[in-house]
């Protein structure tokens, strides 16, 4: 997928932004992926921590981590046959993605309308750019055609 270095510019800048959001929610960004993989489990049961590292293609070790933390904190609980978010992590988690999405629109509006700039806060004020959106597309993951684009 082409990126032309004026959305790279944009992108890093809200990434910067969601970083913000998560760690004033609380949250690492390892911790917030980590929930995210957790809320969206479709697994049956609880998810094993090599099964959540293969989804965030991390280092079991580092995961394993991440989800004391998270159960230190009360947003997942983690037993010997898996690990599955709480309530409170729910909640935190949909709290912070909210806060992020907010935080994420204030920055784009705030900015010299490019062209780009102009496609996001058209797709933001339809509700159709959001931390999920970001992530994505970061992450390359193929657009609607299915071939990056």
């Amino acid at each position: 997928m082409y990126r032309s270095e004026d959305d790279i510019a944009l992108l890093t800048e809200l990434l910067g932004v969601l970083d913000g959001s998560v760690a004033a929610g609380g949250l690492s960004a390892g911790t917030f992926l980590v929930l995210r993989a957790l809320r969206g489990w479709g697994g049956e049961g609880p998810a094993s921590v090599t099964a959540l590292a293969e989804v965030l293609d991390a280092d079991g070790t580092e995961v394993a981590e991440m989800l004391r933390r998270l159960a230190e904190d009360g947003l997942a609980d983690v037993r010997p046959n898996g690990v599955s978010i709480t309530g409170d992590g729910i909640a935190r988690l949909e709290r912070t993605t909210e806060d992020a999405n907010a935080a994420i629109r204030a920055h784009v509006l705030d900015r010299p309308h490019s062209a780009t700039v102009y496609g996001l806060v058209a797709s933001m004020q339809a509700g159709r750019f959001t931390v999920d959106d970001l992530l994505e597309f970061v992450s390359g993951d193929p657009g609607p055609s299915g071939d990056g684009e």
